[in-house]
């Protein structure tokens, strides 16, 4: 395998450096020295070339793919519905029903977890990274996810009920 065959093999592992190449934040050296340690690359002028050239490909296929997410997250709805719970049963007053192998899912009233219901356009199915965008912008404010479910064009995300307004925020803000 070739010296870039390699490099590029070592950053798809790794989603954060690819973000941070399309960023243009990586000290290319540093992050050479590494790769030629752990993936044992004499040339560290090889790596440096190769991260270079990935860089560029990665940062235009992200600004591509980021314009699609922004053009969905435009005509996507918000909605926030609390004192909620999770069941592990089928239920049949349950506002979401989910059955897989592992059993049923239900989203039920009278608990302490909140709701939030996104409607986006048919076309979400088709462009990857919305809901990568969503989760993590929950999750570097700290927001931890309990539940997701996603069918076609409506996404369900159970959050703790103290979190809620906080996510609701943070979401219209992003979105």
């Amino acid at each position: 395998m070739s010296s870039a065959a390699k490099v590029e093999l070592y950053v798809s592992k790794r989603p954060y450096l690819k973000e941070a190449l399309a960023e243009g934040i990586v000290n290319y050296s540093a992050l050479g020295r590494k790769i030629c340690r752990e993936e044992d690359i004499e040339s560290l002028e090889a790596v440096k070339a190769a991260l270079s050239r990935y860089e560029g490909h990665i940062s235009h296929q992200r600004n591509k793919r980021r314009n699609k997410v922004e053009e969905i997250l435009d005509e996507t709805s918000i909605e926030i519905k609390p004192g909620l719970k999770v069941a592990k049963e089928d239920r049949e007053e349950a506002i979401i029903c989910a059955k897989t192998s592992n059993g049923f899912t239900s989203i039920i009233e009278d608990g302490d977890k909140a709701l939030i219901s996104l409607e986006s356009p048919e076309r979400l199915e088709n462009i990857p990274g919305v809901l990568e965008f969503i989760l993590s912008s929950l999750s570097a404010e700290g927001i931890n996810v309990d539940q997701l479910i996603s069918c076609r064009e409506d996404t369900h995300i159970v959050i703790d009920d103290s979190e809620a307004s906080e996510a609701l925020k943070l979401l219209q803000e992003r979105i």
